[in-house]
């Protein structure tokens, strides 16, 4: 005993009376947490002497523990987010639940892992080790220890996925107790899962003997109820995010987010911590569980992202007085009335439209005046994109083969889709709308004249053109305020 105190840095007499009480409940504070998508989370948190204990100890472990690849789950470099990225377009993916996980790594697991040769430690620093990191036979969830304890019992399970997974050329990865596999290819072996019903929607599925195997020879057991098998022609998942393309939150999430944050603005955060997060929770609860939601949609899309920015503002205007990333990305949701898209080629023709509406009184992004040395270009484009009213491309040859200009313009159209009539082009000379970009065949667009004489009268006409649809807007958006 005194030896694992000091190997702690702990008072010996101390951790004696925590070793002794480490099972009985008084170390543990015992509450519930509410989940993204519904239902509650159980937490069993340790306190005071306990869990400076289990710091302690996690330090050590640490030094040991060096993590594999594919293992994405509370390891240093690693999160939900990487996990989701490994399997992003795939022909199918299978995701696999380990049933019970934390609770089927019990007391006498824990002791036989530092017993065995991986840690060699000798039965009575076993039993004492074990004692401070379970709680009630199994690993508690809140504790500092318990992910990484896992992790290290889960590598055997591990090592026969990863060979199973090698031996058909597939992609594995184990995120907790969330393991999934992906192919590029359309076969989908047989010992992995011999098949399912119905083709279409809520799968029955009959996994392969050789992957039963590998989780009975490990010591757990698939949860049956949470196996999916995915196909790329409809929604894939893995660790909560849509991997079709890009990782990505779920729509779905962005409406609920709103909800939450409407909720605030309309009953205030108490009645909304009792609607989101739990009956008697406080209004600091509520808040708290916002700054969550917007820090796991800013994880997966950035902090620069025109939606994240935009539900910061909600939340800020909601009453929210947050972490000061959520007011910098609401502080990007205004400033601008257009935004003058060109290739670098277009600039001397596009430099004097800026300096027309400039002139008339307009607010323009135009980038050699917005973005400044040392300035992210694409947190800059992304905030100007957001916070313009209206949106200019130049559209010409040059504009076309640019990467970013693109890049621009599907912003725009993706944004035109829930506003009309934000996009207002402009293109040059004989280029092809029609040709190049399908999508802006039936938006009445301006021809820049070929003339050089007629430039002059154009480029007056149409910046007093857009200022009346700048005043039309505010004007709109006054009324409705």
């Amino acid at each position: 005993m005194q030896d694992v105190a000091f190997a702690l840095n702990l008072d010996p007499a101390k951790f004696f009376y925590v070793v002794q009480h480490a099972d009985d409940g008084s170390y543990y504070r015992e509450f519930v947490i509410p989940k993204k998508r519904g239902g509650v989370r159980s937490i069993s948190a340790p306190q005071k002497g306990l869990a400076l204990a289990q710091t302690r100890f996690y330090e050590l472990l640490l030094e040991k523990y060096k993590p594999k690849p594919f293992v994405k789950g509370y390891v240093k470099g690693e999160s939900f987010l990487t996990n989701a990225k490994y399997h992003e377009k795939q022909k199918w993916i299978l995701n696999i639940d380990i049933k019970d996980f934390y609770p089927s790594i019990t007391f006498a697991r824990v002791y036989g892992l530092f017993l065995s040769p991986y840690f060699g430690f000798n039965r009575r620093v076993s039993a004492i080790l074990a004692r401070i990191t379970t709680y009630r036979n199994e690993l508690p969830q809140g504790a500092r220890t318990s992910p990484i304890i896992a992790n290290i019992i889960a590598s055997n399970l591990d090592k026969k996925l990863v060979s199973l997974a090698a031996d058909l050329k597939l992609k594995y990865s184990r995120y907790a107790d969330d393991i999934t596999f992906s192919s590029s290819q359309r076969r989908i072996p047989a010992g992995l899962v011999k098949g399912w019903e119905p083709s279409f929607g809520d799968r029955e599925i009959k996994l392969g003997a050789a992957l039963l195997e590998a989780f009975n020879g490990a010591g757990f057991r698939v949860n049956d109820a949470k196996t999916r098998l995915l196909f790329s022609y409809e929604r894939q998942e893995v660790t909560g995010l849509v991997v079709n393309q890009q990782a990505n939150v779920w729509r779905k999430d962005i409406s609920r987010l709103r909800m939450i944050i409407h909720s605030a603005r309309k009953h205030g955060p108490r009645e909304a911590a009792s609607i989101w997060v739990g009956k008697n929770a406080s209004e600091e609860e509520f808040w708290q569980f916002l700054c969550g939601w917007l820090a796991y949609v800013a994880q997966v899309r950035g902090q620069s992202d025109p939606v994240v920015a935009k539900l910061c503002k909600l939340a800020v205007i909601a009453g929210l007085k947050g972490p000061k990333w959520i007011d910098r990305s609401a502080d990007m949701v205004r400033e601008f009335d257009v935004f003058l898209s060109h290739a670098s080629e277009d600039k001397p023709r596009v430099r004097l439209l800026y300096e027309k509406l400039v002139e008339v009184g307009v607010t323009v992004f135009f980038d050699e005046d917005s973005i400044a040395w040392g300035d992210s270009i694409p947190e800059k484009i992304n905030h100007g994109l957001l916070k313009s009213n209206f949106f200019i491309p130049f559209l010409s040859k040059r504009f076309s083969e640019k990467g970013w200009t693109n890049k621009e313009l599907n912003s725009a159209i993706s944004m035109n889709i829930s506003r009309k009539g934000r996009i207002l082009p402009i293109i040059d000379g004989h280029f092809s709308v029609e040709e190049n970009y399908p999508l802006l065949n039936e938006t009445l667009y301006k021809k820049w004249p070929i003339e050089v004489e007629l430039q002059a009268k154009f480029i007056s006409t149409t910046a007093d053109e857009i200022l009346k649809k700048v005043v039309a807007e505010k004007l709109k958006k006054h009324d409705l305020g």
